[in-house]
């Protein structure tokens, strides 16, 4: 990546990678401790199977599309997931969402559709870096959680798209 380019995402790594295998490793040592010292089947035997389920709902429902990590290139935002990268231009977002109250905080951008095959809205997320790690920046005058990122982004967008609109 090139110099100037500001990262605007926090990684994912140990949400999606890290607390899961320890998650697993609690679950799999719970089981096992079940099996060793019980002498026939009991329920209890189930609930590190019912944590496992939890576990794997949850985490897919969190961190379903959310990126890697989000360069931002000043016109457009460079969206990293693993080895592939997508390009969105920040003419081309159509809404923001932050959702502050839900955890892991994270930001959706729908897009328009830029293609002729792809007809439909495309959304892409990414967990928005924070200024204050323990709280993220809570308003307690608002009661709600703020992002300057978010914030940014907003007002970026809007100017792309009035630049966009006046070069029509």
């Amino acid at each position: 990546m090139q110099q100037d380019v500001r990262i605007i995402s926090r990684s994912a790594v140990f949400s999606r990678w890290i607390f899961p295998a320890i998650w697993l490793i609690v679950a799999s040592f719970i089981t096992s401790s079940f099996l060793y010292h019980l002498d026939g089947f009991t329920i209890f035997i189930l609930f590190p199977f019912g944590m496992i389920a939890f576990m794997v709902f949850s985490w897919k429902k969190a961190y379903a599309g959310v990126a890697n990590r989000v360069y931002d290139n000043g016109e457009s935002l460079t969206f990293v997931y693993g080895k592939e990268r997508q390009q969105v231009y920040l003419k081309d977002v159509m809404n923001i969402n932050y959702e502050s109250m839900v955890s892991p905080d994270k930001v959706i951008l729908t897009l328009r559709a830029t293609d002729v095959q792809n007809s439909s809205t495309r959304e892409v997320a990414f967990l928005p870096t924070r200024t204050n790690w323990n709280t993220g920046d809570i308003s307690f005058r608002k009661l709600r959680r703020e992002n300057r990122v978010y914030e940014e982004l907003i007002e970026r967008v809007d100017a792309a798209r009035r630049h966009a609109d006046k070069s029509i």
